[in-house]
């Protein structure tokens, strides 16, 4: 599971090289799924099954998500903000 959320991420990520400036930046939406990322594995190590909840909660927003990069950003914010 947790694979599957850092491999998304980071696609989400990578798609989003080509895209025009908008409030969030590519690279600040770079460091947001960065961030996502470790927020995941620690969350996991800590509390696998409220981790495994949250995800599970978030995933089909995560995969929903377009290359706009606002709204990537806002789902990463709102994604950390859960799991923490």
């Amino acid at each position: 599971m947790r694979k599957l959320i850092v491999c998304a991420a980071m696609a989400l990520t990578l798609g989003m090289a080509g895209l025009a400036q908008a409030g969030c930046t590519a690279e600040e939406a770079q460091q947001k799924a960065a961030t996502f990322a470790q927020v995941v594995q620690a969350k996991a190590q800590q509390d696998p099954e409220g981790s495994a909840k949250v995800m599970q909660e978030l995933q089909p927003e995560l995969l929903q998500q377009k290359q706009d990069v606002d709204a990537l950003c806002a789902f990463y914010d709102k994604a950390i903000a859960k799991l923490k």
